[in-house]
């Protein structure tokens, strides 16, 4: 069955989009399986980071991102209905939405692929939005994507409807904390909202741990990462590193493991994700 992660921090800058692509890739190309990466983000940047401009250009000029799920046309909501199965419109077509990020090979073969369903700015929008609409992202997953083996949602860095949507979507979640003052003050905050949902619909979901992320050597980063563990968070063993190198590699929109400077860095996240595997 498809497994559905939302990705989660109420802090930007933690490296949450960085985890979300890297997790994304490896478990398509080292672990041959089918992946669809959803950007709920309004900043985009899992779109930014893993397609180039002129694709996404085409792709919002041509074809639908996030925003047409989670508001749609009435021709969509009409195809989305269950409630309304007798009117004649066109079914949503998968294809319409997905950019086909990378398709990994093993002698010749197709092994494992990595789908992504792009973000946009009109996002910014969506929390005017009526509610009932936070259960669209859901159906549109359900309907259209259990060919996936695992669905990653990027989530922006709030609670928020578009938050909300994720939630609703998964079965598990995953914490990013990048070991600083500011970002781990914000886990229990982030605990209480995730309460909220769950007291007000109904939903819970597995938290899988929380993931340390552009750790850097010295006092306060080792003071941080013991002061959350040692209060009940259950942390994974593995963390990835602060690097440069991996700001490059994002800014340069090249796939992270084509730099063989960056070995140290990518084994990381391959740690991080077989102990994903471990947990699931």
């Amino acid at each position: 069955m498809t497994k559905v992660i939302t990705v989660i921090n109420m802090k930007g800058g933690v490296g949450k989009t960085t985890l979300s692509v890297n997790i994304s890739y490896i478990l398509g190309r080292y672990h041959s399986k089918k992946i669809l990466l959803v950007d709920i983000d309004p900043q985009f940047n899992a779109t930014q980071y893993l397609v180039g401009q002129n694709e996404i250009l085409n792709h919002f000029e041509n074809k639908k991102t996030v925003y047409d799920i989670l508001m749609p046309s009435k021709e969509d909501e009409i195809s989305l209905s269950s409630s309304r199965k007798k009117t004649k419109s066109q079914p949503i077509n998968l294809d319409d939405y997905i950019i086909k990020a990378r398709t990994f090979l093993l002698r010749n073969r197709v092994v494992g692929n990595l789908d992504l369903i792009p973000s946009s700015l009109k996002l910014i929008n969506f929390e005017t939005n009526k509610r009932g609409v936070e259960n669209l992202l859901k159906k549109f997953l359900d309907e259209k994507c259990s060919h996936y083996d695992y669905i990653i949602i990027d989530c922006p860095p709030t609670l928020s409807l578009l938050t909300l949507s994720a939630y609703l979507a998964s079965e598990y979640y995953l914490i990013p904390i990048k070991p600083d003052y500011l970002s781990s003050l914000g886990l229990p905050l982030l605990e209480r909202g995730l309460e909220e949902y769950e007291e007000l619909h109904g939903h819970s979901l597995k938290n899988l741990g929380v993931v340390f992320t552009m750790v850097s050597a010295g006092k306060v980063s080792e003071e941080i990462m013991t002061s959350v563990k040692t209060s009940g968070w259950d942390c994974f063993k593995d963390h990835s590193s602060h690097s440069t190198k991996v700001a490059k590699s994002i800014k340069s929109l090249n796939n992270f493991y084509s730099y063989a400077a960056n070995k140290r860095y990518s084994e990381e996240f391959k740690s991080i994700t077989q102990e994903l595997l471990n947990k699931l």
